[in-house]
């Protein structure tokens, strides 16, 4: 069976992104090829197969979303946007553990929108990522899980703390473990603030690395095959900060808060 409607809407660059654009709203063909930045007899002919499937109608010179085209279209735009995240870092995804990210926020990976890929450089190979403590050090409010240990981590969210900015961090409990072993001052020091929570999550050793700020989310997710390497994805749109922000949550909720080590028994 042909499937010509599917076919019209998703073999078509101009077509997919003409219905996209009409979501926002009705628009003149003048509008709309300056949008694609196409020209009118590249796009003309695309609005037209549109018009005569019934997804697109024509009121004097403005185009919009037939009632069965806005329906079709809200269904489309989801797939098309998870699609776009997973193109653009394809081996990426590809290669990572995503079966700890909750269900229903794996399922609405496509708000996560634009992303890039930050990791160390061999001249920051043992250093944290510059890209990462930039970012970290503008924001204004910092959640964050930790799924490694990294010696420069105690002194860096100390910092982080001692400038007033609310902050809480995830720790798996073997990670805590080497804190409170091998940096009691700072783990310390860090509890001391009013402004820093900590928390311990017994079952979290394999839990994606995250930061939740008010500026950007970073995300690393282990590899399946290979050793940590601390590659994260960083984004930067709005509806990208709150996804970070419910899956911080979400381990958070998990886990129990520490506010003396020396009450730590596991320790």
């Amino acid at each position: 069976m042909e499937n010509n409607l599917l076919d019209l809407i998703l073999l078509s660059e101009k077509r997919k992104n003409v219905l996209l654009l009409l979501l926002e709203g009705p628009k003149d063909i003048v509008t709309i090829k300056k949008a694609l930045n196409a020209s009118a007899t590249a796009v003309q002919p695309q609005v037209k197969k549109l018009k005569e499937q019934h997804l697109v109608v024509q009121e004097k010179n403005i185009y919009k979303l037939s009632e069965i085209g806005r329906v079709v279209v809200e269904k489309m735009k989801p797939l098309v946007d998870t699609l776009a995240v997973i193109e653009e870092n394809a081996n990426y995804w590809a290669e990572r553990e995503v079966n700890e990210i909750p269900p229903i926020l794996l399922r609405r990976i496509s708000e996560l929108g634009h992303c890039t890929i930050i990791e160390p450089q061999v001249e920051y190979m043992f250093e944290m990522i510059p890209e990462y403590v930039k970012n970290v050090r503008m924001a204004k409010e910092l959640k964050v899980a930790i799924s490694y240990f990294h010696p420069l981590f105690p002194s860096f969210y100390l910092e982080i703390a001692e400038k007033g900015i609310p902050i809480s961090l995830v720790l798996p409990e073997s990670i805590l473990k080497r804190w409170v072993e091998d940096y009691r001052e700072q783990t310390e020091q860090y509890l001391k603030k009013e402004n820093a929570k900590l928390f311990v999550c017994t079952d979290c050793e394999r839990i994606p690395a995250v930061v939740a700020a008010d500026n950007f989310m970073a995300m690393a997710l282990f590899p399946k095959s290979t050793v940590f390497d601390r590659k994260y994805v960083i984004c930067f749109e709005p509806n990208a900060l709150a996804w970070g922000k419910e899956l911080y949550d979400y381990y958070e909720q998990r886990s129990e808060q520490i506010k003396n080590i020396d009450n730590y028994t596991h320790a």
